[in-house]
């Protein structure tokens, strides 16, 4: 079964699927930041998927990337004055799972800038 090419088809179909979704997410929210601003509203329906998913994933890096490696590890250093040293183990392993996940996802980011489709892209 896991063999068969329609296992593939499947698998492929649903990656885009989510990407799909994904993308009129991204492109929902960004309609409805712009407002009335018919210029903005246009370039937003112009955008491809691929163009949408990769304005946001560096959005996300770029926000994330700060919030992650400065702000929780300074708010857990000033939190760990106050709170019981076992959870604040606890804490200090989600902090670093969340630079992980951003980590990760600047990695894909950069990964993904670099398949625009003049370079192969993602639907080769």
């Amino acid at each position: 079964m896991f063999n068969s090419p329609k296992a593939g088809i499947l698998k492929r179909s649903s990656l885009l699927e989510y990407k799909q979704f994904a993308a009129e997410w991204f492109r929902t929210l960004e309609t409805k930041k712009a407002g009335n601003n018919i210029d903005r509203i246009d370039e937003i329906a112009e955008a491809t998927d691929d163009e949408i998913i990769r304005r946001w994933l560096w959005r996300a890096s770029i926000v994330g990337g700060p919030v992650a490696y400065l702000v929780v590890p300074f708010a857990l250093s000033i939190l760990q004055t106050f709170v019981w040293a076992p959870l604040m183990v606890i804490l200090w392993t989600f902090a670093k799972i969340i630079m992980g996940v951003v980590f990760a996802l600047f990695l894909f980011t950069v990964y993904f800038t670099f398949l625009r489709p003049e370079h192969g892209g993602f639907d080769k």
